[in-house]
């Protein structure tokens, strides 16, 4: 499932809208952002005197903030100065003179060199051309949106505090960069990522989609909190890992998952899933608190249902013997 989201540039946030899986939040209050310090005004490199002749220095780290009391004109001729085919449209958070967000989504923009050194908090790259990540490194980035982007390599983010990271539609094939991040959200649908394992020592993921993936193995998954996971039209057969997990939500339709049994005992709220595939384990699907359950939920379509309407439609179980 591709999950449509808006991406509003609000006072001190860029707000994520929901997507229509996502499990109610512990809290609705959203996470406060520090305010930034107010930072000396000085020339950007967009608008330098063109006379003027720089003295070569060593390379400053990417966690050294550019000292410049940022305005709107100063981000737009920034941008423009590296993207010549920018034609004005991003929209900005700024406080004290300090980007905090940027949006950024389905804009002509293909080099993000002009960012390098901004401490900038939340970036929506989403549709543009963006491929290469490493104008960002050091950077305390919460959000980034880079659905529909040639992204492939993630090692730039590595250290960043992100919390939500978003890649459907993207190249990627591998996660190096995000071992041990602080995610909580992590969309992959339509990815190229078959491995999980940068995954298993993620602290606080709790929503994954990987819809579309050419995943097989959720074995790195079984130390991770996930509270909603979406396997739709993956390769995954064998659910065991999620046993004993505190999983609330779970997507296997159009998977080869035939053996329901792994999720015994489980506090499942939701689930999604072909009945037509399953061998084995439907009385344990029968006995699950669920609230809502359905054999599909996506873009194309929802049919979920309170349990009782949709098993007093399903074949009755076995007899026991």
């Amino acid at each position: 499932m591709t999950c449509a989201h808006a991406f509003k540039v609000l006072p001190a946030l860029l707000l994520l809208a929901s997507c229509d899986d996502k499990p109610a939040p512990a809290s609705s209050a959203p996470t406060p952002i520090p305010a930034a310090p107010a930072a000396p005004a000085t020339t950007p490199a967009a608008i330098a005197s063109p006379t003027s002749t720089p003295e070569p220095s060593p390379a400053k780290p990417a966690t050294e903030y550019r000292k410049i009391f940022w305005t709107e004109e100063l981000l737009h001729s920034e941008i423009k100065h590296y993207n010549s085919a920018y034609e004005g449209g991003a929209q900005f958070s700024i406080e004290n003179g300090v980007p905090i967000a940027i949006d950024l989504h389905d804009q002509k923009v293909d080099n993000l060199r002009g960012f390098a050194g901004i401490p900038i908090m939340a970036i929506d790259l989403s549709g543009t051309n963006v491929g290469d990540l490493s104008p960002l490194k050091g950077l305390p980035i919460r959000e980034i949106m880079l659905e529909r982007t040639r992204v492939t390599d993630l090692t730039p983010l590595r250290g960043a505090p992100i919390e939500k990271i978003y890649l459907s539609g993207t190249p990627v094939s591998k996660l190096d960069g995000l071992e041990g991040a602080s995610i909580t959200e992590l969309n992959l649908v339509g990815s190229q990522v078959s491995d999980l394992s940068a995954l298993a020592k993620c602290p606080n993921l709790h929503m994954l989609w990987l819809t579309g993936c050419p995943v097989e193995d959720i074995a790195p998954l079984r130390t991770v909190p996930l509270v909603s996971l979406t396997l739709h039209r993956t390769k995954v057969k064998d659910l065991s890992p999620l046993t004993g997990t505190a999983l609330q939500r779970l997507h296997i339709a159009e998977t080869p998952v035939s053996d329901l049994t792994p999720l015994k005992g489980m506090a499942l709220t939701r689930l999604v899933f072909t009945p037509a595939n399953i061998k084995a384990g439907l009385d344990i699907a029968r006995a699950l608190p669920l609230q809502e359950i359905g054999t599909r939920f996506d873009d194309e379509g929802k049919d979920l249902q309170p349990p009782e309407v949709f098993w007093s439609s399903q074949p009755a179980a076995p007899a026991a013997k």
